[in-house]
């Protein structure tokens, strides 16, 4: 009957001796992987043992003062790559800021981030503004009684993401030239704040001109735009 252990790190066996119990307080070193392990943790008996090999000599005691058989240098991270990292970061916090709008319109659900980013700073986060993906549809110009006028149409947002209801420039014109020029806001229009995705708002603007000036209006020219 002969005992041995198995290193628990590499499956090696050994035959242990009663001095492998004394010395050290039962630690051994492997003598194929170095690893330092408690020989009494891993015993067992055999009938015919198998020749084995043996621990690497002197055997050791693992202490909080003394590194194992392999000893690990830890490597100071370099200040350069922190720098790096603190340069890309500051970086990427400059981007968020600026397509915070774009990224609120986007992504609704990193709206109270962006908030929340933006109170140290006193930023808002506004609805988008893109005038290319705004536009004015069916619009008609009418004459009312006692030289009032009234301009109607639709306002479409034609994007993939909410935006903000943009401002009206109407040039009226006669026998080709501009006589009067009105800017209208998205308020006076009856426009909500925000236009949703790919749908469309009518609207409805009545007002009056001089006599003289009412007679000769003859056309329209209208343009919508974000202050």
């Amino acid at each position: 009957m002969a005992i041995v252990t198995l290193c628990p790190q590499c499956q090696t066996g050994f035959t242990v001796l009663p001095e492998h119990l004394s010395v050290a307080d039962g630690w051994v070193r492997c003598g194929r992987c170095a690893h330092m392990f408690a020989v009494d943790q891993h015993l067992y008996e055999m009938d015919d043992p198998r020749p084995v090999q043996e621990f690497t000599q002197p055997l050791s005691r693992p202490s909080q003062n003394r590194q194992s058989a392999t000893p690990v240098r830890k490597t100071p991270f370099p200040l350069w790559l922190w720098m790096q990292w603190l340069l890309a970061a500051v970086f990427l916090l400059q981007l968020i800021l600026f397509q915070r709008h774009w990224l609120a319109a986007r992504v609704p659900e990193l709206r109270p981030g962006l908030l929340w980013l933006c109170q140290p700073l006193a930023c808002d986060v506004l609805p988008l503004k893109d005038p290319e993906q705004v536009s004015i549809e069916s619009s008609s110009f009418k004459r009312l009684a006692d030289n009032r006028l009234v301009f109607e149409g639709a306002v479409r947002n034609l994007g993939d993401a909410e935006l903000a209801a943009p401002a009206l420039e109407l040039s009226l014109t006669s026998h080709g030239e501009v006589r009067v020029r009105k800017v209208i806001t998205a308020a006076q229009l009856g426009l909500t704040d925000i236009l949703p995705v790919r749908r469309k708002q009518n609207f409805s603007f009545t007002f009056s001109l001089e006599p003289a000036v009412s007679v000769d209006i003859d056309g329209f020219k209208a343009l919508l735009f974000y202050p």
